[in-house]
């Protein structure tokens, strides 16, 4: 019997710049500066040399100023990576357009790319998911359509199943971002609200999913919570929403027009009007149900237009022959015409 050992390399030889041990720092930093070092590989030295690992998009010109080109095996580091930014190899001037954050709505990424990243998607898609194991797709947000305003997402890595369950403020939404419109960016804000309510009817204006509705329902003290919207897939998962969290008794889901259904329902102690495109033409139908009490609007303003809003508010109001105060303003957060 022969016994035959074989060893199977699980390196590759990939390129590699060979400098003196003396300019290796210098020229480690001035390869990260110009996107050329494979920072996913180990850096290998010898008595008198350094090995930097670079990447395939490395110009072999540019790097034969720094020293010798060299192919040998690297190994690559078994930690899991910082970033997704980490396992792409991209031209440096496309690496500086990678966005920096992006949507996770339960298992799914959420990214709007550039047009001179889109034919990268795919590469991007996968990066974000191998850095977020919990992700189970990613897709790439291509603007609003319809009347709705949803989301029109192309998935870009992973299933293309996206219907998923949220998890916010200890409560748990179900939902498909390319049915219905969610964003996680307003918890703190939702939670905010729900804390200041202490008795009395809540009307949830334009409700969607039932996130204010739901959080006030755990974190305030209403009486009750009417939740409209005019998207069926909302109202679809507004109730089992409503269950999912055991608020059968206080919230209730209708569907409807948000200009006509309220004016059969009122009044209401505290209004909440989430709809920043066009919050303020529906102002008026609010004041005919409101009594007496706040209305949370929110609304997208240039911020030199805030004042001139406000007067706007403070006008119609007074037409409708109601006084108000406007007790506070806020920013909730940024918007860019780029952003949905």
């Amino acid at each position: 019997m022969i016994l035959i050992e074989v060893f199977i390399s699980t390196f590759m030889r990939s390129r590699g710049l060979k400098v003196k041990k003396d300019m290796g720092e210098k020229t480690r930093l001035e390869l990260i500066a110009k996107g050329f070092l494979d920072r996913s590989k180990k850096i290998l030295s010898d008595n008198e040399h350094v090995f930097l690992p670079l990447k395939n998009s490395a110009a072999s010109e540019m790097t034969r100023e720094y020293g010798d080109i060299i192919y040998m095996e690297f190994e690559s580091f078994k930690h899991h990576p910082k970033s997704y930014r980490d396992l792409l190899d991209l031209q440096p001037e496309l690496m500086e357009l990678l966005p920096t954050s992006f949507d996770i709505i339960g298992e799914i990424c959420i990214i709007k790319l550039p047009e001179a990243l889109l034919e990268c998607s795919a590469s991007i898609g996968k990066a974000i998911m191998e850095t977020r194991r919990s992700l189970r797709s990613v897709a790439l947000d291509r603007g609003v359509k319809g009347d709705f305003r949803i989301r029109d997402l192309q998935v870009i890595a992973g299933e293309d199943q996206l219907e998923t369950i949220h998890v916010e403020n200890n409560l748990r939404f179900k939902l498909d971002p390319s049915k219905v419109y969610f964003s996680p960016r307003l918890a703190t804000e939702r939670r905010r609200i729900a804390e200041k309510i202490d008795g009395g009817r809540v009307l949830d204006m334009f409700a969607g999913v039932g996130p204010f509705s739901l959080t006030c329902a755990r974190y305030g003290k209403p009486d009750e919570i009417i939740g409209l919207d005019l998207n069926p897939y909302c109202i679809e998962y507004f109730n089992t929403n409503i269950r999912l969290n055991s608020a059968e008794d206080t919230v209730t889901a209708f569907l409807g027009d948000a200009k006509e259904a309220p004016l059969g329902m009122g009044p209401f102690n505290t209004i909440i009007m989430n709809l920043p495109h066009g919050s303020i033409d529906f102002l008026d139908t609010a004041l005919e149900v409101i009594d007496g009490g706040s209305i949370f609007l929110y609304s997208i303003v240039k911020k030199n237009d805030v004042i001139s809003t406000i007067d706007d508010i403070v006008k119609l109001t007074r037409d409708c022959g109601k006084e108000v105060v406007i007790s506070s303003m806020r920013e909730v957060h940024e918007y860019s015409p780029d952003m949905s």
